[in-house]
């Protein structure tokens, strides 16, 4: 059986992060192979790291060159299903569709209706074009069963789709602090929909009870809604407690310098940030966006609070900076978790063993 995902390459935070770590585990089982459409960081990334991969480049969306070359590869090679990932390939796939004539499944990272909610240009255009690709699809793979319901509430056929969570490489050798005053750690894009401003609201409140919580945001953004995080912090004076550590290149020596991770987003998919933090053994609190609440049961491996509510997350907050041991406490659970649920290995087993099934 050989397997081709087709994706941009225009991709980064999870959906990167995804299929890095799939392809990775996948190619030791099985015969798979990325195709890029955009010749960028993230085709030179997946050469770097060993995966094996080809650059079919496209000048934009509508450039259509590449619809041979693609057909002849996967005729010539046999390919037997052709797995795509993001609205591009999507649509790449869809138009070949007819001539290819093998079963085409796409992963759903994410809400498809939020996909391009940054631009109203593309909202507009390409929100549709791509919900009219994804109804034309054989099977889905979103990595929530939250995912699931939102597409099969909209008309998308059940019965193809399978849900298959996102999986983290395992770290064995981590580094444990000890925990006197916890350090909280953020790692997000800085876009309203991650709820950055919820955080800072959150340490505004924690400041005026009285406490000095320590946070440090890793993630870049653009525009008015950056400022705006800024200004915030100016103008609460919170300079002495919230760090913008911008883009973060070494995540091992970011997740080393915290003990807890918080997430305030307003959606989500099956989020890598809180797996990188769980596998290092950090506490999580985060909001019951998306896939979240099916990755930390509260109380449990971390702790959630309503999406949006700053009080909430305050208590939090507070409650680990009072009882820092659960930082820890819940880290090592919500680790145990990870390794039995949610690793690299369980993640590919469950891709082959559905491509066995499709195929």
């Amino acid at each position: 059986m050989k397997i081709i995902h087709l994706i941009s390459g225009g991709d980064s935070g999870g959906a990167k992060t995804h299929v890095f770590t799939l392809l990775k585990a996948l190619q030791q089982q099985i015969n798979v192979q990325l195709v890029c459409l955009i010749d960028g960081p993230f085709y030179r990334e997946a050469t770097e790291i060993g995966i094996n991969v080809v650059l079919l480049e496209q000048k934009n969306r509508l450039d259509f060159s590449v619809l041979k070359v693609l057909t002849d590869k996967i005729k010539d090679e046999k390919v037997d299903i052709l797995h795509c990932h993001g609205a591009r390939a999507n649509l790449i796939a869809v138009v070949l569709k007819k001539k290819i004539k093998i079963p085409i499944i796409t992963t759903v990272h994410s809400d498809y209706k939020l996909d391009f909610v940054h631009s109203f240009y593309k909202k507009i255009i390409f929100t549709g074009v791509n919900r009219f690709c994804l109804k034309r699809m054989d099977y889905y793979f979103p990595v929530t069963n939250i995912f699931k319901e939102m597409l099969g509430q909209q008309g998308f056929d059940r019965k193809k789709m399978f849900t298959i969570y996102n999986g983290i490489e395992i770290i064995d050798s981590i580094k444990e602090r000890e925990v006197i005053i916890p350090v909280f750690g953020c790692v997000t894009t800085l876009r309203p929909i991650k709820g950055t401003h919820v955080l800072l609201e959150a340490v505004d409140l924690c400041v005026k009870k009285g406490y000095k919580p320590q946070v440090l945001i890793a993630g870049t953004g653009q525009g008015k809604y950056v400022q705006g995080l800024y200004d915030y912090v100016d103008d609460h004076r919170l300079q002495e407690f919230i760090k913008f550590k911008g883009f973060v290149s070494d995540m091992d020596d970011f997740y080393n310098q915290v003990d807890a991770v918080i997430l305030p987003s307003f959606t989500e998919s099956f989020p890598y940030a809180l797996l990188e933090a769980g596998i290092r053994k950090k506490g999580v609190i985060a909001s019951k966006a998306g896939g979240i609440v099916e990755m930390i049961k509260d109380k449990k491996t971390g702790m959630l609070f309503d999406v949006g509510e700053a009080e909430q997350l305050a208590d939090l907050i507070i409650e680990f900076m009072e009882t820092p041991s659960r930082c820890l406490e819940y880290g090592e659970v919500f680790r145990e978790k990870i390794i039995e649920s949610f690793s690299d290995k369980a993640m590919a087993e469950s891709h082959i063993n559905n491509y066995k099934i499709i195929g």
